[in-house]
């Protein structure tokens, strides 16, 4: 068998300028190739391997590390709930950008029961934003609440492995994610009795609130106002959601304590409490 016979380029494409071309642009792809497959090379023999995440005997537990990843575990663990998801909720977040996988599952007929500590409430533009509990979520506030805490369907839950304030230390220490275990049922029952204890917080939807200078309350608005105001939200952001100003709330605040006859927000908010008003 004849050996094959290459063309010579000086003859074969002797005037022929997209011959020449075309073996100019196929040696710089293949030289392009060779560089890419290198430098790929190179990175995988000095990537350190992921070590193995700790997990608890029986696989109990497992801890989730990296920002990201633990955003898509959230997200995850709602999206497969089936029937109720449980929250205590207190900064700081993992994401800034709101839990919108809510929404999704709260329209799927997913029940969300979310106790949140004063402090979430007051946290800087939290309770100013209008939504803050999303519709159909049922919602109480307390003092605090020991952590944060997911549980979904009273099989799983997620928690943070450290309690502190910064978010950055709270995101590096990972989240614990508890597989169905007597430790479930202990954080279900402390959530239970948690909730029992908080104070329901009744938030207008848009359709409710009413502009200046005519609000002068009925007997759903008042309750939201008196709930919002027993929870230990600020005036300001109390009046945000209600949409009146901060001066037509304080007036609405005065006239129900005349109409109570309370001297005081104090004595007012007794008076709530003894007549369940909320």
């Amino acid at each position: 068998m004849p050996d094959e016979q290459h063309p010579d380029p000086a003859d074969a494409g002797a005037g022929n300028t997209d011959y020449l071309a075309a073996l100019s642009g196929l040696a710089a792809v293949e030289s392009g190739l060779a560089s890419v497959r290198e430098r790929l090379t190179a990175l995988a023999a000095v990537r350190p391997s992921r070590p193995a995440e700790p997990v608890m005997p029986g696989g109990i537990a497992e801890v989730i590390h990296g920002e990201a990843e633990q955003q898509h575990m959230i997200e995850q663990l709602q999206r497969e709930a089936r029937k109720e998801v449980l929250t205590f909720v207190r900064p700081p977040y993992v994401s800034f950008a709101g839990n919108f996988v809510q929404k999704e599952r709260l329209a799927a007929g997913v029940e969300y029961r979310s106790l949140y500590e004063t402090t979430a409430l007051v946290y800087p533009g939290a309770a100013d934003m209008p939504g803050f509990v999303e519709p159909g979520e049922l919602a109480r506030a307390a003092p605090s609440v020991p952590m944060k805490l997911m549980i979904v369907d009273a099989e799983r839950a997620l928690l943070p492995l450290s309690g502190g304030a910064d978010r950055s230390v709270v995101s590096s220490a990972g989240l614990l994610l508890l597989h169905p275990s007597v430790l479930v049922d202990a954080l279900l029952e402390l959530f239970e009795d948690r909730w029992l204890r908080g104070t329901p917080l009744r938030m207008p939807s848009p359709g409710d609130t009413e502009e200046d200078p005519d609000f002068s309350g009925s007997p759903e608005l008042d309750e939201q106002l008196l709930s919002l105001l027993m929870s230990g939200l600020p005036d300001k952001a109390i009046a945000s959601q209600l949409g009146i100003s901060l001066r037509t709330l304080q007036r609405r605040i005065r006239a129900l304590m005349e109409s109570t006859g309370t001297a005081n927000r104090t004595q007012l908010a007794w008076f709530v409490a003894q007549q369940r008003l909320t």
